[in-house]
């Protein structure tokens, strides 16, 4: 397997059978490898990568605009499953038209890193998994330099925190990984944000165990099946 994707690892853990969950690593292992961020999914693009770049810019008036881009194309559209695509990516924008996207962030000035696709990919519990957060970035706090990241995530129906959980986990091994030489990571601004609940998960809450993670307990799981 070149890598799975943590909404796979998800869906992996919500498999009843062992039957379904052979099945889903079978597929994944045949699959062909594809060069694409899954920050979400192409199904989500519309809203998540408006949301991504707001975060930076905190200009929520082009949520706003990109409402009434996407309205326009529903209008276009002919088929149900693109309308339907095109009405959900619109009720997730209006999710974020009045969110401080302050709120995610420390109160430091941030500087923002680059995010190589090569770094994507941790083997963890010997399983090949690919991280996609959407920002990296760093900040000085008390004299220290800091660093921490945010992905914002979507699924039809959402995720439950535990599942949030996994994201925030994986987001804390890949800056642990690749940066902690260099920075302490920030546990409070390592952040997974569900688009469509607004429910979200901080490492700080795994840590204190107010959010448990079932991302090794999964992964031990998956590559046992490899």
């Amino acid at each position: 397997m070149h890598k799975i994707s943590i909404k796979n690892i998800v869906e992996f853990k919500r498999k009843k059978s062992e039957n379904s969950k052979r099945t889903l690593i079978n597929n994944l292992k045949s699959a062909k490898p594809k060069n694409e961020e899954e920050s979400g999914g192409d199904y989500w693009i519309h809203s998540v990568s408006t949301i991504s770049t707001v975060f930076r810019t905190e200009e929520n008036e082009r949520v706003r605009k990109k409402i009434d881009i996407i309205k326009d194309k529903k209008e276009a559209a002919t088929a149900k499953i693109s309308k339907d695509m095109f009405s959900r990516n619109i009720d997730i924008l209006h999710n974020f038209e009045d969110i401080n996207f302050s709120d995610y962030k420390p109160k430091p000035a941030l500087r923002y890193l680059s995010k190589p696709q090569y770094m994507s990919v941790l083997k963890v519990r010997n399983v090949p998994i690919q991280v996609l957060p959407n920002h990296v970035f760093t900040f000085k706090e008390k004299n220290v330099e800091k660093i921490g990241a945010i992905w914002f995530v979507s699924k039809l129906g959402g995720y439950s925190t535990q599942e949030l959980g996994m994201f925030t986990d994986s987001l804390y091994r890949y800056l642990t990984q690749h940066y902690s030489k260099e920075y302490t990571v920030s546990a409070d601004h390592c952040l997974t944000v569900d688009v469509a609940t607004l429910n979200e998960v901080n490492y700080a809450q795994i840590m204190d165990e107010t959010i448990q993670s079932d991302l090794n307990s999964t992964l031990d799981s998956i590559s046992k099946m490899l």
